[in-house]
């Protein structure tokens, strides 16, 4: 039986097309994935083992352990005659190849060291299509028992939930930011049709309906409104959902065709909403539309930031959907560098910018361990602005290292400030960006602030991305040894969102894991989160890296981190970021504590630090 026959056509290509809904490419490589097939391979005692992608004429190995080939052809495999029984049996089992016809001449077999033995599970989307295979093969010939072949299913349950989490969003099952904006890279430099039009779509008052109805029915509207803008944009062109109450979507085609599609959106987003026991609700959006001809050598991401930054600069309560494009904003744009320049120059009228710190808790020993730096900018019109207003701003002009020098500077003064004050001071951490963290005078920065305010470089603790290694770890890693020389801790930050490889974190020594809020916030609720967040732990264990759970909110979770010995946490469970003379308060009060008094407990701890 040839591989093209053993599913309808018409059949094979939905399952082709819901293969590029993962955006898996050839390049790219997970060190979750690697882990599972390890795990896989040990628990029923095989020699090699790998996660197969089956495509039309290739099949793609994103982890493999045992074997070298990243692709092989998909004719004459083993995988072909899984993905052919995958509708009728959920385990596919070769006792011994050497007396099967359909694998007696397959060279993994006939060459050394002579494979016999092979057992695959298929792996099912969310959706239901065949995605590939997780397999183990061995030397010799035998049958797998029942305990064996329920752990490879479950590890492929895992496959399928990372593979899930990493491209696609976990509410509503549509693209993530991460494929959305790969997709549209690839339109933008392959498309024919003459222009683009990219949307940022931000429900209004999504919040509030979550609250009043619950996460469950809150879920149900975002996936309606997926569904909507789907069916609106149309299969020809492109949407996913970023996260919470926002989606984006891209538009290929003539412009006037994007503006009779514009004028429609209105109505779709805001129809009645279908709630509980026959109620209804509408919700309105704020939505950014930046405009470009084709093709288009700039970045996918420079459009959709375009279209966040129309999107965000429609203010006041809505009455109604409201579609603003980017051409509008360049002005106001170019209004707020100003400010931010004479912000960071330190001309009052322009605000001023701050670090606060949020928390970092041991709460089992009930004790601070240690601060993080977050940087605000108190405007005198706008109030207090956050940085996802004004970071990406400094980026893109060049004003980040300013920017970042500042906040360590006020952080070496305040820390100064609480040492002469006789307070027990915990070490402080700040997230560098990547251009402040290659810049070639940071070195020399950071040693004249840490000789002038007399700190102890174990005192501060930089913060390293996992995207930062996966772009540049042959120019971050001798940079982090500086760092490090200056007695600087070193933290991973943001860990299982970045997916680098295991290589690039192995190739500094590092002192701390932080595990990215998306694996934390909701873990007790959620296997598949709870599966990944067990992958990061042994990780963390693996490099013997302390691990910090960022983004901790609720108890449920709490109650989780607990049982599993996941002690170190920051949040808004414990503590939003608060100002320097709240820090103060807080020290204070655990300096004037009896010195034989009993740990603090978690009620007492959060009192404490909501001080």
């Amino acid at each position: 039986m040839e591989s093209s026959t053993l599913q309808e056509p018409e059949a094979e290509q939905r399952r082709l097309a819901e293969l590029s809904r993962y955006a898996i490419t050839l390049d790219e490589s997970d060190p979750k994935l690697d882990l599972i097939t390890s795990l896989a391979i040990k628990s029923v005692g095989a020699d090699i083992g790998g996660i197969s992608i089956v495509y039309q004429s290739q099949i793609w190995l994103p982890s493999r352990v045992g074997m070298e080939a990243r692709h092989v052809p998909r004719s004459g495999s083993f995988c072909t005659w899984v993905v052919g029984a995958a509708t009728e049996a959920d385990f596919f089992e070769v006792e011994d190849a050497r007396a099967d016809p359909r694998f007696q001449h397959n060279p993994l077999v006939t060459h050394a060291p002579h494979y016999h033995h092979y057992a695959a599970v298929p792996l099912l989307g969310a959706r239901g299509y065949l995605l590939g295979t997780l397999w183990v093969m061995g030397a010799r010939s035998r049958r797998l028992d029942p305990e064996q072949v329920m752990m490879l299913q479950g590890m492929a349950r895992l496959v399928v939930d990372t593979l899930e989490l990493r491209y696609c969003d976990e509410v509503t099952g549509m693209s993530n930011r991460h494929v959305f904006l790969h997709h549209l890279q690839l339109g933008l430099e392959q498309t024919a049709r003459p222009h683009v039009a990219v949307g940022f779509v931000d429900l209004a008052n999504f919040r509030r309906l979550n609250e009043a109805f619950g996460r469950a029915q809150g879920d149900l509207v975002l996936r309606e409104m997926g569904e909507r803008l789907a069916v609106w944009a149309g299969a020809e062109n492109l949407v996913g959902h970023l996260g919470g109450d926002r989606y984006a979507f891209a538009l290929f085609g003539e412009r006037e065709e994007h503006a009779a599609l514009l004028d429609q959106l209105r109505e779709v987003i805001s129809r009645p909403l279908p709630l509980g026991q026959g109620g209804a609700h509408v919700l309105h959006a704020r939505v950014g539309i930046e405009h470009h001809d084709t093709p288009y050598s700039g970045s996918a991401v420079a459009l959709l930031d375009a279209a966040d930054t129309a999107s965000s600069s429609i203010a006041g309560h809505l009455q109604r959907t409201t579609v603003k494009e980017y051409g509008a904003e360049l002005l106001t744009r170019s209004h707020m560098v100003f400010e931010l320049q004479g912000a960071l120059d330190g001309e009052g009228r322009h605000g001023v910018l701050a670090a606060h710190y949020q928390p970092q808790v041991d709460y089992t020993r009930g004790i601070l361990i240690g601060l993080e730096a977050l940087v605000r900018w108190q405007h005198p019109a706008r109030g207090m602005v956050f940085p996802n207003s004004f970071i990406p701003l400094a980026e893109s002009t060049d004003k980040i290292y300013q920017l970042d020098m500042l906040v360590l500077a006020q952080v070496c003064r305040d820390m100064r400030a609480w040492l002469d004050a006789g307070l027990p001071v915990v070490p402080v951490s700040l997230n560098f960006s990547r251009r402040s963290l290659l810049h070639p005078q940071v070195i020399g920065d950071l040693t004249r602030l840490l000789t002038h305010y007399d700190i102890p470089g174990h005192m501060l603790e930089f913060e390293v991305t996992e995207s930062q290694l996966l772009e540049t770890v042959e120019l971050v890693a001798p940079r982090v040894a500086e760092f490090r020389a200056l007695g600087a801790r070193i933290a991973v930050d943001d860990f299982g969102t970045g997916y680098s490889n295991l290589d690039a974190i192995s190739s500094f020594p590092f002192d701390r894991l932080k595990v990215d809020r998306q694996f934390v916030n909701g873990v007790a609720s959620s296997e598949k989160v709870a599966g990944l967040f067990h992958l990061i732990q042994g990780i963390a264990e693996l490099f013997k890296a302390e691990l910090l759970c960022e983004g901790l909110e609720e108890e449920a979770d709490l109650q989780w981190l607990a049982q599993r010995g996941a002690d170190r946490v920051q949040g808004w469970y414990f503590s939003a970021a608060r100002t320097p003379e709240a820090i103060v308060r807080i020290l204070t009060q655990l300096r004037d504590r009896a010195a034989d008094a009993q740990p603090l407990t978690v009620a007492q701890l959060r009192a404490l630090l909501r001080t």
